[in-house]
């Protein structure tokens, strides 16, 4: 199931952050430009991918302020403020020491921390980092200003229906695949408002943590794929040369996002690097779970929020998908499709009557990616939109 947002004050403003699993040890994720941490569990590729770290650590998520559900901001935030987020996170979390897994532009700040908190830095880990995001003889790799503002005419014209040319460059393996990247560019509406997004997007062209590199002495992991166009794998060799006790790990693959592709190689690595031990690729099959009788009804029940295919429900139960098929209609007297689709719609329905979130918000919450396929649903079945739903039973 999708995990609580809770929230915790850095100075004036709002943090948004949620805490899976009990694990050993703590692993924060530094999400990059935007972020939404409820709507990272309506991905399942990124849904599978976190709950893998949940296997030996406690896992603990948040959007940094200006994003996704914390509070918003008309100002740069400076590195200081985005280092105090993470220790208040930290401090509501009790967490006294954790590795930071840091995305893109995450990457700076986690570095940053590592310098002016070591005694809260077990190490760092870095997918698709970088030093600095403003070309320079010595960084060639980095945007020139005239490329920097192509990219921001980019986001202040498309921004609204998601069509950004740039979205595909991201992830190669998945250009293709209209259900991942409607849903990846509901993503970044959810993580930022097209000003929020411009204004983090020029930010970046500020970030310049070359300097710092060499005072780093925490353990560093960074991980590259060598075909990622949006970061290059020479910004990984030129930070990897300069932080002394850093291991840099070069991957196949063009994806920009982590959680896409050939994910094996990359959660092995982490995982012995927090751990020392390195699980095997048979380990992350599902060949074992059907050698047993998986209950179908405890599934169900505790994952139906998650947006996912029905192919990918049989493979939680441990069944090939006719099988699924045909033991789930032995046991509900209907299709897998029309039962989750009516427990989201009753659970979206106890959300309006219970909750202050706006529709956008109970439209994700309950596994839709659509805000208007959603209210359409909600009308079909209960014969009233959300909002006159919602309306009527307040004035009631």
């Amino acid at each position: 199931m999708k995990p609580n947002t809770n929230y915790t004050k850095s100075g004036s403003f709002n943090i948004a952050y949620q805490v899976v699993g009990d694990g050993p040890v703590d692993i924060i994720y530094i999400p990059g430009w935007v972020s939404n941490i409820d709507m990272m569990w309506a991905e399942p590729r990124l849904a599978g991918f976190l709950t893998r770290l949940t296997l030996f650590s406690r896992l603990i998520l948040f959007d940094k302020r200006g994003t996704g559900l914390s509070d918003r901001t008309d100002e740069y935030s400076t590195m200081e403020e985005r280092m105090d987020d993470i220790n208040a996170v930290m401090d509501a979390t009790n967490s006294k020491k954790a590795f930071l897994f840091s995305h893109s532009e995450g990457g700076s700040v986690s570095l940053l921390f590592s310098i002016n908190y070591p005694e809260r830095t077990l190490g760092v880990i870095g997918f698709g980092i970088f030093a600095k995001r403003r070309y320079s003889e010595d960084y060639p790799w980095a945007p020139t200003d005239e490329e920097r503002e192509i990219s921001n005419k980019l986001i202040e014209e498309n921004w609204a229906h998601g069509n950004l040319e740039e979205l595909q460059t991201l992830v190669p393996s998945l250009a293709h695949d209209n259900r991942f990247m409607e849903w990846l560019a509901s993503y970044l509406r959810a993580g930022g408002s097209p000003k929020a997004a411009l204004i983090l997007h020029k930010q970046c062209t500020y970030i310049d943590v070359t300097d710092i590199l060499s005072s780093i002495k925490v353990p560093t992991l960074l991980l590259f794929r060598k075909g990622d166009i949006e970061i290059r794998v020479e910004e990984g060799r030129y930070i990897a040369d300069r932080i002394t006790n850093s291991k840099l790990v070069e991957f196949e693959g063009q994806d920009h996002l982590f959680w896409t592709g050939d994910t094996y190689p990359i959660l092995a690595e982490m995982e012995e690097f927090v751990t020392g031990i390195r699980p095997k690729r048979s380990d992350f099959s599902h060949s074992n779970t059907k050698k047993t009788r998986i209950d179908i009804e405890a599934i169900m029940a505790n994952n139906f929020l998650y947006n996912l295919k029905v192919e990918e429900f049989a493979k939680l139960c441990g069944r090939s998908l006719s099988a699924f098929k045909r033991d789930f209609r032995n046991i509900y007297n209907t299709t897998p499709s029309r039962w989750i689709k009516t427990k989201r719609l009753e659970y979206s329905k106890k959300l309006l009557l219970e909750s202050d979130l706006n529709i956008n918000q109970i439209c994700y919450e309950c596994g839709f990616v659509n805000t208007s396929h959603y209210i359409k649903s909600f009308k079909a079945h209960f014969n009233i939109p959300p909002h006159q739903f919602r309306s009527s039973n307040f004035l009631a």
